[in-house]
């Protein structure tokens, strides 16, 4: 489940805390945040401190705490910091979190756009058709996060307004080809390839594997129109039709 740091600062602020408050970010950071008497003085991240640190924070969701109480030393107060616009941005961000906890299940969720439904949806900015770009029914939304730019928060709440409107939809998963059934058709495109091209066909293969960012033992039969596809994009026409009647002859259509 995803969570806002609201429910850790908020008690924190209204009892008159001091101490630090120590946030753990799935993705490779990690925070603290240096209160006095219920005020945040300072926030340091593991690039930023100040302002920014706390801006960049508010917006992880993955995230686990831990509050050391007691007075402490070696930060230098940042009096840009307002503890009650931490709060109220952290307020509207538990409100989006809440939604989103509803439509995506975890981080490692995929999920595919309906292009024809993204064209005809309204209220969508050119924010949501960003991300909607990056869910191409492949990716998790890690992946889309790590790639995208944005604030874990921002993808989240793009995403959710995708699957709200419709547009969005999880992509069913794959289950891969069983290894005799892929290994043989596998030998049986590359004899094909070496027929066609000679001994570069091999490579072909591991080039439209690699074009699709998946390997040769994650291949579920669906990927394999893409497969052809892929290598049909490095053959020439009188090959490409050669390699669509084998297809056809291997009964993959």
């Amino acid at each position: 489940m995803y969570q806002s740091l609201l429910s850790v600062l908020k008690p924190l602020v209204f009892n008159g805390k001091s101490g630090v408050l120590h946030v753990e970010y799935k993705y490779d950071d990690q925070a603290r945040l240096y209160l006095k008497e219920g005020l945040v003085e300072q926030v340091e991240t593991g690039r930023l401190q100040g302002q920014k640190a706390a801006y960049t924070c508010m917006r992880w969701v993955s995230i686990s705490t831990d509050f050391q109480e007691g007075e402490q030393d070696g930060y230098t107060p940042d009096p840009a910091i307002d503890t009650n616009a931490i709060l109220s941005y952290l307020e509207k961000a538990a409100k989006n979190i809440e939604v989103i906890n509803k439509y995506i299940p975890d981080p490692d969720a995929v999920f595919r756009v309906d292009s024809g439904r993204l064209h005809r949806a309204k209220k969508l900015n050119a924010e949501d058709f960003k991300i909607a770009l990056l869910l191409d029914g492949k990716r998790s939304l890690s992946e889309v996060l790590a790639i995208s730019g944005k604030s874990e928060l921002a993808v989240l709440t793009h995403a959710c307004k995708l699957i709200l409107a419709g547009v969005a939809r999880p992509a069913p998963a794959k289950k891969s080809m069983p290894e005799k059934e892929r290994n043989d058709f596998l030998h049986a495109l590359q004899d094909k390839l070496t027929e066609l091209v000679g001994p570069a066909g091999s490579l072909l293969i591991e080039d439209a594997f690699s074009a699709m960012g998946i390997d040769a033992e994650s291949l579920a039969r669906e990927d394999i129109p893409q497969l052809l596809q892929e290598i049909g994009t490095l053959l020439d026409a009188e090959e490409r039709e050669a390699l669509a009647g084998w297809s056809d002859e291997y009964h993959l259509n």
